[in-house]
């Protein structure tokens, strides 16, 4: 912490004190006059107050360096603003809400501003600062008013773009708000909805407010938008530590306060949606929405928005239903107004000032044109697959799979080893089990692999495949019940093998194919590939089924791991291609495994790779 002086002279000569604070501290007193200043904005939110900058300071201290700055002018606190600096970029000042807030910005009362900014960017100077992001500022505020001509007084150099357009529910006056009620009645696509809802079971809304309902209610929001995520091939914020611990961090403080209003949407007792949100003054705010996949064919996301907005809509202390960041198409159809943010960067040099604004114009030739903005991404995560590899294996070894991989487009030459489960007693760790996978286990899978690229892939096509019929996916779980291995299960007859673009035939009615084997990089080398096929074939000749398994001729360690597991070899299928042409043949036992089977004694490598389609 440190105080400094600022005089300056803006209309008349004043003297104002700041102090920065490096923490956000748990300070009573301290929150009390900062919350003060929110209720003096013009449009205050619950964003702008101290205890959502107290959370944020506590959710993300293993990343972010807060930066708290306080204005006093007679020892009486005029302004605030809660900032942070990344590690991975330090020269940069920039909100410390910013990931998490709707709206961000500077607080004091809009008379007070512009001496709040000039004091701000002074202190800026001295801490050696180049560069000051204030993303998500309401275009309505007093800060983009008064930025201007402060920035150019402190030799700042200023561009500006439009950042996220808000959707917004004006509750209006009475009639307005009967219009508004009768007008979500009429809606046909959410009346379709709630009446599909309706024939599961008897539809309730309600809002958590003790303080084990808020856990539970807040834990399966969690689990619910991962997974719907994971199921649309993203990877939800909420998968790392840092985002979870802010939400908990958050929903202690708010519902302290009064401010958390969680709503759960139930059918006969049991919850399918949610709403964090929030009730702050006259505003409640749609945050983090979450719904069951299982029941996404009856929009309860939709459902449980209507609802609440008729529900606002008759509370006349309301005054607006605010649905946040984000372009959903389902938001347009209940928004009758909007807010727009601004993102403003100040830069103190006129190269840092001319590269943002290039960064700027990149940002906007990709909200323009789609299509850029998606090459755009492609070809970033081509680079960091690329520089994934040559961590994993060198850049030699990657040239040289690159030219491989280049020269199949004339000819290539794959062969798929073919092997079926016998009947062996080979006893397994008790403690080591194979299950049914569910959806709570990709959720858990996927916070404990939040930094596992490979993994997270995985488990989106576990979450696609959860909702299909047809696969039965399972997990291997370790002593502790942590997720290690997953396998899935599908028919012999007419199973696609994708690695050499053929179906195999009707030969063996009844037995069953594994497939798309995935060990976490953090589990291999501990044999569960090998335990969970052999438990997995046990389980199927249970069930009076056959299990087969396949596998490249050319990835040894898996196929030393099937066989390990007590299946034995039955056939390959080699296909061969030059010039576009194909031919799949089918080679006997002693035409393709003697040329293997001298690997396959071989010690184990340090990596483990498993079969995957």
């Amino acid at each position: 912490m440190y105080t400094t002086s600022v005089s300056f002279w803006l209309g008349k000569p004043k003297s104002v004190r700041v102090t920065v604070l490096r923490e956000v501290p748990d300070d009573p007193d301290l929150c009390k006059a900062w919350n003060a200043l929110v209720l003096a904005m013009d449009n205050p939110e619950v964003f702008f107050t101290y205890e959502w900058a107290l959370a944020a300071s506590r959710g993300f201290r293993g990343r972010l360096s807060p930066l708290l700055f306080l204005v006093h002018e007679s020892e009486q606190l005029i302004g605030g603003a809660a900032l942070a600096v990344d590690a991975s970029a330090p020269r940069t000042a920039f909100f410390l809400n910013s990931s998490t807030a709707d709206y961000c910005d500077l607080v004091s009362a809009p008379a007070k501003r512009r001496a709040v900014l000039y004091a701000l960017l002074q202190e800026i100077k001295k801490l050696g600062l180049p560069d000051l992001i204030l993303a998500s500022i309401p275009s309505d505020s007093a800060t983009l008013r008064d930025l201007p001509e402060v920035a150019g007084s402190g030799r700042f150099y200023l561009s500006s773009r439009p950042a996220y357009n808000c959707g917004v529910v004006q509750l209006g006056n009475d009639e307005e708000r009967k219009a508004l009620v009768q007008t979500m009645a009429s809606k046909s696509r959410e009346k379709r909805a709630l009446k599909r809802l309706t024939n599961l079971g008897s539809v309730k809304l309600i809002h958590l407010v003790e303080p084990a309902q808020i856990a539970k209610g807040l834990e399966s929001i969690v689990s619910a938008h991962i997974f719907r995520f994971l199921a649309s091939d993203r990877v939800s914020p909420l998968v790392g530590p840092e985002r979870r611990a802010f939400l908990r961090q958050l929903s202690d403080l708010l519902s302290h306060a009064g401010w958390l209003k969680i709503s759960q949407l139930e059918i006969d007792g049991q919850a399918i949606a949610w709403n964090y949100g929030f009730r702050f003054l006259s505003s409640w705010f749609w945050y983090l929405p979450a719904f069951r996949m299982e029941y996404e064919h009856a929009s309860p996301g939709s459902c449980l928005l209507r609802l609440l907005v008729e529900e606002g809509a008759r509370d006349t202390s309301l005054r607006r239903f605010d649905l946040g960041l984000g372009d959903e198409p389902y938001k347009e159809r209940f928004a009758n107004s909007m807010r727009q943010t601004r993102y403003v960067h100040l830069s103190r040099g006129f190269t840092r000032h001319v590269m943002a604004m290039g960064r700027q114009k990149l940002t906007g030739l990709a909200t323009r044109f789609p299509q850029l903005a998606s090459k755009s991404r492609a070809a970033r995560a081509f680079c960091k697959a690329a520089e994934g590899r040559i961590d994993e294996v060198g850049l030699i070894e990657t040239a040289r799979q690159a030219i491989r991989n280049a020269s199949r487009c004339f000819a290539s030459r794959d062969e798929v080893l073919l092997f079926e489960a016998v009947e062996t007693q080979v006893s397994d760790d008790v403690h080591i089990q194979l299950s049914p996978l569910t959806r709570e286990q990709v959720v858990e899978a996927s916070i404990l692999n939040a930094g596992d690229t490979q993994t997270l892939s995985y488990l989106m096509r576990s979450a696609r495949r959860l909702a299909e019929s047809g696969h039965s996916g399972f997990v291997l779980q370790n002593e502790g019940g942590r997720p290690v291995h997953f396998l899935w299960v599908s028919d012999y007859a007419g199973f696609h093998l994708s690695e050499i673009d053929h179906s195999l035939d009707h030969s063996a009615p009844g037995a069953a194919m594994v497939f798309d084997c995935w060990t976490p990089a953090a589990n291999r080398a501990h044999g569960y590939y090998s335990t969970a096929i052999r438990q997995v074939a046990a389980r199927l000749r249970q069930q009076g089924r056959t299990a087969w398994i396949f596998g490249g001729a050319g990835n040894v360690a898996s196929v030393r791991g099937i066989l390990k597991a007590g299946f034995e070899y039955r056939f390959s299928l080699l296909r061969r291609s030059q010039l576009g042409r194909s031919s799949i043949t089918r080679l006997s036992t002693t035409a393709a495994l003697p040329s293997q089977s001298a690997q396959f004694q071989q010690p184990p490598p340090e990596k483990h790779y498993d079969v995957a389609v």
